[in-house]
């Protein structure tokens, strides 16, 4: 991919355009005298002014972001999704993560130092904390898998679009170079940005405490990057003049630019809005309650409604 020189790109398409329309022009005019005479100039300064649009047209997508930026933060994300692994998971966007972070085995042990104390408080925090524990450790991962899989979302999507537009510039060169020739100049624009993202099902909080309620289904995004490298919903053009090459071009960047939008929209913003909204409304499922053991002071602490007093 030559996304890079981008804008070299578009100058060399206005360079050609102006070009073939010089030519052309200097074809009708020279016909216009049916051999007689001396032909007029062709006012190349008009034709320039007509085409001059063109760099305009590809420089706001000489600043899409950069995909490679998205890396740092889906690798922090993964780390943390490692952090939180319980063990096996059904969970679609979880297949990079292999091995569970055997540190956390060592709260569902941590039950038995209990035995030997009475108290009320004691004795939720093993219901509340320790029994849930596993549970709401893998929603967390889950979550975190959610987010990452938005992220990864939205890294396709620019990947995708850096190629699409880069497509549109090369194709458009090859067009002016083969109008003229002997046979059909036929060329076509694809948009692959269409399928560089795609909803993921399955993607579950599982209740933490009581056995009862629903899952809460999370709507997951991510990046389906064997998806859509051929291009969809494409525009087809034929002709032999600069205008109706150049026309054809700015209506597929035009049309790139609506599918960017809808896709960052639609399909990426609507489902991490869909996330956040989840998970406010799951709490009980991602965070522990908090413990009747906090704020109590040294009296309350040992007494029935505390840690009681061993036997």
């Amino acid at each position: 991919m030559s996304y890079d020189e981008l804008m070299q790109h578009a100058k060399d398409i206005q360079k050609k355009a102006v070009e073939k329309e010089g030519m052309d022009q200097a074809k009708v005019n020279a016909q216009a005298t049916g051999g007689q005479g001396v032909p007029a100039p062709v006012d190349y300064d008009k034709i320039e002014q007509k085409y001059a649009y063109i760099p305009g047209l590809f420089e706001p997508f000489s600043r899409l972001p950069d995909p490679a930026g998205f890396e740092p933060l889906i690798d922090d994300l993964q780390k943390a999704m490692g952090d939180l692994a319980t063990g096996a998971t059904s969970n679609p966007l979880a297949k990079d993560v292999n091995f569970a972070n055997p540190k956390l085995d060592k709260m569902t042990t941590a039950g038995g130092y209990l035995q030997g104390w009475t108290g009320d408080a004691a004795m939720a925090f093993k219901e509340n904390f320790i029994d849930p524990f596993k549970t709401i450790a893998n929603n967390q991962f889950t979550m975190v898998s959610t987010m990452k899989g938005a992220l990864e979302a939205h890294q396709a999507l620019w990947k995708k679009a850096r190629e699409d537009i880069d497509k549109i510039a090369h194709t458009t060169k090859d067009a002016l170079d083969n109008a003229g020739g002997c046979g059909k100049n036929e060329w076509s624009f694809g948009f692959s940005v269409l399928s560089a993202v795609g909803a993921v099902g399955g993607v579950l909080l599982t209740v933490a405490t009581g056995g009862t309620g629903a899952a809460v289904a999370i709507p997951a995004i991510g990046a389906l990057a064997s998806v859509g490298s051929a291009g969809v919903a494409g525009i087809t053009a034929s002709g032999d003049s600069a205008e109706e090459i150049t026309k054809s071009m700015k209506e597929a960047v035009d049309k790139l630019t609506q599918h960017i939008k809808d896709v960052e929209s639609k399909e990426i913003a609507e489902k991490v809005q869909g996330i956040l909204s989840a998970a406010n409304g799951a709490k009980d499922q991602l965070v522990a309650k908090r413990p009747k053991l906090a704020g109590m002071d040294d009296g309350q602490l040992t007494g029935d409604g505390g840690m009681g007093r061993s036997d």
